[in-house]
């Protein structure tokens, strides 16, 4: 029985020998997971080593802050975030794979001359864009380009863009849906209104009742508790502000607010868009507290002119929308054409 038993134990552990053995051997080096293949398209193949390429200022960065194998260092959410850029960017590669092809099956690759023509101007246009000569060569660099890889990129997009344009080349906007638009989204096509606006800010509606209600008698005016509040802000918002000059009501000049400003909390310009001239709001509340607000300089929101100008507006609006459609449905048709494949769960 003892025989048997030891007989037993060796092949255990000759097996697990064996085991550890193996994970050894197919342990994979970076240069293999570099080339594993994401994506097919037709014959074509897309690797991490490709899109991680794309990402060069990205995985250089964890690379210098977590080191080179930074992917078993990061959290889970920074893992996240970077399988979710991948995803972006292989969704982005194969679809130029799939128009590069297409240009190639249509005929609409330029000769070299040609392309040597637009990317000179749209290289001229960059590096304009950038700040000049200094400044675009820093970005490639940053990027990740060569004078050769970057030229290759432009070229590819002119070629892309050839496939784009063949494939919205039919289409013609007609001045009956301008109309038929303008006369649907009316409300949409406005002069904002706007007004000079201060506010005094309350942590509780109480606070806020209060004031209003002494402001409402005559007991006191807005302009006093703008003065009496000036000081406040700096308190309240200090390094070393304790919980009750935290709690201390503010004033605040916030200059010209339009009624669709951008980053403002949309209840208080609901509660800014009624006042009229020189009016004092009722409390208002929103993610900061209890607002009232004074409004002066106070101009009323009035329809656009429908003229040439918004018309051409309306008109890029619909052809853009009509791309879209037309370059999803495409796109759909050519991904089952080329037989593409992608394996997400190798990100």
């Amino acid at each position: 029985m003892r025989s048997i038993k030891r007989i037993v134990l060796a092949a255990v552990v000759a097996t697990m020998a064996f085991s550890m053995a193996g994970c050894k051997l197919i342990q994979k080096t970076p240069e293999a997971i570099q080339n594993t293949v994401l994506a097919k398209v037709g014959s074509e193949k897309i690797t991490l080593g490709d899109v991680d390429a794309e990402l060069k200022a990205d995985i250089d960065y964890l690379k210098e802050t977590y080191g080179d194998d930074f992917e078993s260092k990061i959290d889970d959410e920074l893992k996240a975030k970077l399988k979710e850029v991948r995803q972006q960017v292989l969704n982005a590669l194969v679809e130029e794979k799939i128009l590069y092809l297409e240009a190639e099956k249509k005929g609409l690759v330029p000769t070299q001359e040609e392309l040597d023509k637009e990317v000179a101007e749209r290289t001229a246009e960059i590096q304009e864009a950038w700040g000049g000569e200094e400044a675009f060569a820093q970005a490639k660099e940053y990027y990740g380009y060569t004078d050769e890889t970057f030229k290759a990129f432009l070229e590819d997009q002119v070629v892309i863009q050839k496939v784009k344009d063949e494939m919205f080349k039919d289409i013609n906007i007609t001045d009956d849906q301008i109309n038929k638009y303008y006369e649907e989204h009316k409300d949409e096509f406005v002069n904002y209104g706007q007004a000079d606006s201060r506010h005094l800010l309350f942590k509780t509606e109480e606070e806020a009742k209060a004031a209003s209600d002494k402001i409402k008698s005559g007991e006191t005016t807005f302009d006093a508790l703008f003065k009496e509040y000036e000081g406040n802000k700096a308190k309240s918002t200090a390094t070393d502000a304790t919980e009750e000059d935290k709690a201390l009501p503010i004033s605040e000049d916030l200059g010209t607010v339009s009624h669709n400003q951008q980053n403002f909390d949309p209840l208080f310009l609901e509660g800014l868009k009624p006042l009229k001239e020189g009016e004092v709001s009722e409390p208002v509340k929103s993610s900061f507290g209890y607002h009232i607000i004074e409004a002066t300089n106070v101009t009323e929101t009035t329809p656009k002119e429908f003229n040439d100008e918004l018309k051409a507006q309306i008109k890029t609006t619909l052809e853009n929308e009509e791309k879209k459609s037309i370059y999803e449905t495409q796109l759909d048709s050519l991904e089952k054409e080329y037989k593409v494949k992608t394996y997400e769960n190798r990100l």
